[in-house]
């Protein structure tokens, strides 16, 4: 069940791994690549069997914790493939609630919100959420959007707008649960971006000894910390469940509230051109001319 959870949830996205051997910067080993042929190929994980390979692959570095990108891709063969907008199909907007697990209260309280406001805005069944380590992940699935949506405005575009759009609408509400549990390490972040991972489904915490079980927000209610023991931990599979176009709605005012991701084009690292010994010359007579 757990290498089966993993490997749905991870279908067209890029992993990343974190082990428990360390680095010599003490530092987890964090793995993102294979290296075949000296080529740089993005992790991939699309059955139970390629998680079989890579704890095989990497057995001295000791893999503990999966992640997979909140972008879905056409093609993973090329390093440059995870650089190309154009490669991106879906992105997965979410809104990462981030707390300490003895205030995990204040944590469900203000996933209750979210969920409010989404249900408010006709995104229902399209929602899931995930347990990880100190706090709690709402998603929108990523299929919850047209394709005629997803022509005219970028995925990445509206994963974040949708989130930073909540966000902004429920800032207070958010501080207001915060103060009610004394939570002073209550955050709710936008962290859309071009190279984001979350904790895939069924994954221990690479700290904590936790899984990422998720959550039926029907069932919310009755959540408590036993649920993601490793020993009995309780997991909904229903979490891949979606209605195509109930997201749009909300994305479009999001979109035209917010704008887009504000770092669409990555930067590039600008190189300084060797200039000839007659070039410095020349400029450095035009320089003494300008000062007689």
């Amino acid at each position: 069940m757990v290498k089966r959870e993993i490997a749905r949830f991870s279908i067209g996205r890029w992993i990343a791994v974190h082990c428990q051997t360390l680095d010599k910067s003490d530092r987890p080993y964090l793995l993102r690549y294979l290296r075949e042929a000296k080529r740089k190929i993005p992790l991939t994980i699309n059955k139970p069997g390629d998680i079989n390979f890579i704890i095989e692959r990497f057995k001295k570095l000791r893999p503990r914790t999966f992640y997979a990108s909140i972008n879905v891709y056409r093609k993973l063969s090329l390093a440059e493939d995870v650089r190309d907008l154009g490669n991106i199909t879906y992105c997965l907007p979410t809104w990462d609630i981030d707390n300490k697990l003895e205030d995990w209260k204040a944590t469900v309280e203000v996933a209750k919100e979210i969920l409010k406001f989404l249900r408010f805005h006709g995104i229902e069944y399209s929602v899931f959420l995930k347990w990880s380590g100190n706090g709690m992940h709402v998603h929108v699935h990523h299929k919850a959007f047209s394709e005629k949506l997803l022509k005219r405005i970028h995925p990445l575009d509206v994963a974040y707008s949708m989130v930073e759009y909540v966000n902004m609408k429920l800032h207070g509400k958010y501080m207001e649960i915060a103060a009610r549990y004394s939570a002073n390490n209550l955050r709710v972040e936008n962290k859309i971006d071009m190279q984001r991972v979350f904790t895939c489904p069924l994954s221990l915490h690479r700290k904590l000894n936790v899984v990422a079980v998720c959550i039926d927000p029907a069932t919310l209610n009755d959540f408590s910390p036993s649920w993601v023991m490793p020993e009995d931990f309780r997991h909904w599979e229903g979490w891949n469940r979606y209605v195509e176009g109930e997201a749009d709605s909300l994305a479009t005012k999001a979109y035209e509230a917010v704008g887009g991701y504000p770092l669409k084009r990555l930067p590039r690292v600008k190189t300084r051109k060797k200039m000839g010994l007659d070039k410095l010359i020349m400029k450095w007579i035009r320089k003494s001319s300008d000062h007689t």
